[in-house]
């Protein structure tokens, strides 16, 4: 390895595109930057370490795979001191101990670990600060050793020190933004990089610590830079998306002071599932949402290897959730309060461990009852042979003692495991729902409707239905609107690519846009839903119609389109779907109806990517009609609607570009009766 050694002038990293002339800054030669005497590279980046509104000392780094590395290894003196420091704009934690500076495994890195606590390390020297640092604002680290003392500074003022003599060089490896010897996660997903906007990176072989200037004159920007993902064909663009990473089971929407809020269980750093943070987005009118950061993250205590999935306190003051933490080994129950802006703090734990005669615990769900509120809390018993729900009991809302298994009234739960539970009311009738764990079949969402009187929820019928045709959406959360209509965000699970195409792309899971849900069907036994109205009006544009038509095909040219269309098929008739047909003519996903046997099939057997946890054609069905009523949403890889009401998700990923064409047919006596082709107002 070839050994640069570092010289005594101070090495600044700041943004440039142009090539500079100082020694002091980054200068982009190629696909490569230069540091002083060290020439970097962006080894496995997926996404382009880019400056952020235009400033030429801010760079965003994207949690998994943009950080820059060393060509060469370097060698430090340690002896005759050291430095670094920099302007840290945090998007979220990260998952392993991340680096602002790293030199040589068990040489010398400025970071801070998975609970945003800030750390310097020398040798066997260590010293970190106890106070999290904070996402979403600026904070100045430093770090500096002279010899003797080794020291950790946050904005200017010292917090820890440790002393020590540490004289032997060290060389190895030296990268920004990431510590090298974090490893990665199932192989493929790279561990310990920074997840936010840095600036003014200063590594220095001095004695003197480095001293922050007056902090960036603006508030950091860090949301997703267009650049990122500007060339996915597979991304939605009007549906509710994570920034970056995983993005899976929504939760804990509301209506607040005039907004709506969803969270989500969301991993920032990365397209796979650990170190789960809540993801938080608003919304005036449930079309257009905006990120925040998140709202809800681990602490060093009870839930400090993840902050999964919680619900509201209904009718309680302060807004407060209750939710499950997990420490790695079992899992307890935390209450958090929300400020005015939806983030939510840890206040008190309300169970710090899971019931012996349970295998564990998650998701809880908060009823009001006459006498104060009921907990519901997803389980199975310990033997790993029955799906359970827990409940606890509060009068205050905050002191919560357990009440045993909830009386579910022989309802048929398969599995072994019941996750989510939700019991809601629907105007003369209760809903219970949840989602069962069954080892080697995929997870569906399944309900009854029946009573609840405070204590026991009585089924009509024990038999549970499945929320959607495919199962293949999830989990929906659910909130009253102003008006009182019950709207609902799901989840599309991601079933198909590979991790490495995961890795690669940079996300995973797709979060359905709002939706309004009602009983339907002539006995009003069934769930149903349509597109939030101001969803809906977003297309607003007719690009095509026609009526009395056996085929018809559309161009989307990579654009989200509204698909509507009623077809005639009595008591016969087969109805196609493709969706993201290449040019010779194979879809990447198609569905088809039969209208006689209410049989519904995607078959993925001719796309370009086959699942991987699923079978290549996936079955199920709808009630036999003679009449079928389609309105779906086809946005990058999602499809997202309902066939006479129910609700139909799926993924069908193109991965090349050229994949846009649409086509509806009915076969066999089948007539599209009319149809519609809808896009949104702003491409005119």
């Amino acid at each position: 390895m070839r050994m640069i050694k570092l010289l005594p002038p101070v090495v600044a990293l700041a943004a440039s595109l142009a090539i500079m002339a100082s020694a002091d800054t980054l200068v982009q030669r190629g696909d490569g930057w230069t540091l002083g005497e060290i020439s970097l590279t962006s080894p496995y980046a997926q996404r382009a370490l880019v400056p952020i509104d235009g400033a030429d000392d801010m760079f965003r780094f994207d949690g998994n795979s943009n950080w820059l590395e060393a060509e060469a290894g370097i060698s430090l003196d340690p002896s005759r001191g050291v430095a670094a420091g920099a302007w840290l704009a945090l998007a979220s934690p990260p998952g392993d101990t991340a680096a602002i500076v790293y030199l040589a495994e068990d040489g010398f890195l400025l970071g801070l670990n998975r609970w945003r606590q800030p750390e310097i390390r020398l040798g066997g020297l260590r010293v970190a600060g106890n106070d999290p640092l904070p996402v979403g604002e600026w904070v100045h680290v430093a770090g500096d050793y002279d010899g003797e003392t080794l020291r950790l500074r946050v904005d200017g003022e010292e917090v820890a020190q440790a002393n020590g003599d540490f004289t032997d060089p060290v060389e190895g490896l030296f990268a920004i933004g990431r510590a090298l010897d974090a490893g990665f996660q199932q192989g493929t997903h790279p561990l310990g990089v920074i997840n936010g906007v840095m600036s003014e990176i200063t590594f220095r072989q001095t004695d003197d610590p480095v001293v922050p200037r007056q902090s960036p004159p603006r508030p950091p920007n860090l949301d997703t830079p267009e650049s990122w993902f500007a060339d996915d064909p597979d991304r939605p663009r009007t549906f509710t998306l994570g920034a970056t990473g995983w993005a899976n089971e929504p939760h804990a929407l509301t209506w607040r002071n005039g907004m709506w809020h969803v969270y989500f269980q969301a991993n920032p750093n990365g397209a796979f599932w650990r170190d789960i943070v809540w993801g938080h987005q608003t919304s005036a009118d449930l079309a257009e949402w905006t990120r925040q950061k998140p709202a809800l993250m681990p602490t060093t205590g009870f839930d400090r290897r993840g902050v999964w999935v919680g619900n509201w306190i209904p009718d309680y003051d302060p807004p407060s959730v209750v939710y499950t933490g997990v420490n790695g080994e079992w899992a307890g129950i935390g209450l958090a309060r929300a400020d005015e802006h939806g983030s939510l703090n840890l206040v008190q734990v309300v169970e710090h461990d899971t019931p012996s005669e349970l295998q564990d615990m998650r998701d809880p769900w908060v009823v009001r009852i006459d006498d104060g509120w009921l907990m519901l809390i997803g389980t199975g018993s310990a033997d790993h042979t029955e799906a359970l729900v827990y409940s606890y009991r509060s009068d205050d809302g905050e002191t919560w003692k357990r009440a045993g298994l909830f009386d579910t009234g022989g309802t048929q739960m398969p599995g072994q495991y019941w996750e989510l539970p939700v019991l809601l009311e629907m105007g003369d009738t209760w809903m219970l729902m949840g989602t069962p764990v069954v080892e080697g079949v995929p997870a569906r969402t399944l309900y009854w409707l029946g009573s609840f009187d405070g204590t026991r929820f009585v089924p009509d019928d024990p038999e549970p239905r499945q929320l959607d045709i495919l199962a293949t959406y999830r989990a929906p959360t659910f909130a009253r609107g102003p008006e009182g209509d019950l709207i609902a965000i799901g989840i599309i699970a991601d079933e198909i690519r590979n991790e490495q195409q995961r890795h690669e792309s940079g996300w995973v899971h797709v979060l359905t846009p709002a939706t309004q849900l009602a009983l339907c069907g002539t006995e009003l036994r069934t769930l149903c839903q349509t597109f939030a109205q101001p969803y809906a009006d977003r297309f607003s544009q007719t690009l095509d119609e026609g009526k009395d038509a056996t085929q018809v095909s559309f161009a989307t040219e990579g654009q989200p389109i509204l698909m509507s269309a009623e077809i005639d098929a009595p008591g016969v008739g087969l109805v196609r779907i493709a969706v993201r047909v290449a040019a010779d003519g194979e879809p990447s996903a198609e569905l088809t109806i039969d209208a006689r046997t209410g049989v519904v099939q995607l078959d993925y057997s001719r796309g370009a990517t086959k699942p991987l946890g699923r079978p290549s054609i996936i079955r199920g069905s709808i009630d036999s009609s003679d009449t079928l009523k389609l309105d779906l949403l086809i946005d990058g890889a999602a499809v997202f609607g309902t066939i006479n009401g129910r609700p139909l998700a799926f993924l069908a990923f193109a991965i090349a570009q050229d994949r846009n064409e649409l086509t509806l047919s009915a076969e066999n006596g089948a007539s599209i009766r009319l149809y519609h082709f809808a896009g949104e107002e702003q491409r005119l």
